[in-house]
């Protein structure tokens, strides 16, 4: 009787455990999902304050390349990983951080160049976590303006086929997620009156 009442409980103390283990995976989830969705919500945020920006350099007669230049600079918090110069150049993320400083006044000044991971398609994977089949998405940072009948301008700018990070750390091999992030558009516009229009021809 002793011995089945023992083996009762252990079997009852495995049940919890398993159980416990089961609620922490279905929890990860959603908190990876959550953090996902944050994610996106960033980029989306930072594209209509690069819509902002990048309609304001209109309305004052900036060149059309200064006009690309400001809206990839106020979308680069979502523009992925440094590209060029080589981010392998830096020790550390500090170190990037005042280099980036001093190159990015220059870059919308159009005195250096400066290119992110999003701004052109150039997304990749690492090669010592995913599978070299694995082909990351094309991420395409894009604006357009449109001129109304008013005289204001309307900015559009985006991120074609924005990638959906966190899920890409959770399948390494795209076999869950494979159709995710494949065709992912965020964008965000602004209008401002086109002041330059009264000064330009």
């Amino acid at each position: 009787m002793c011995f089945f009442y023992f083996y009762r409980r252990k079997g009852a103390r495995g049940q919890s455990i398993l159980e416990s283990l089961l609620c922490m995976i279905v929890l990860c989830l959603i908190l990876f999902g959550l953090l996902q969705i944050f994610n996106l919500a960033v980029a989306k945020m930072l594209t209509y304050y690069s819509a902002y920006r990048t309609s304001r350099s209109y309305s004052v007669g900036f060149a059309d390349y200064l006009l690309t230049r400001s809206s990839q600079v106020a979308a680069i918090g979502g523009s992925g990983k440094l590209v060029e110069p080589d981010n392998r150049e830096y020790t550390g993320l500090v170190q990037q951080f005042d280099a980036e400083a001093f190159m990015i006044p220059e870059y919308i000044s159009g005195t250096s160049w400066l290119e992110y991971e999003y701004w052109g398609g150039e997304n990749s994977y690492d090669p010592k976590y995913y599978n070299p089949n694995v082909r990351p998405p094309e991420t395409w940072l894009y604006h357009s303006n449109n001129m109304s009948q008013g005289g204001a301008i309307r900015t559009t700018v985006g991120f074609n086929d924005y990638p959906f990070t966190l899920f890409d750390l959770m399948d390494k091999d795209r076999i869950w997620f494979g159709a995710v992030g494949n065709a992912t558009y965020i964008g965000g516009d602004a209008t401002f009156i086109n002041h330059s229009a009264d000064y330009l021809e």
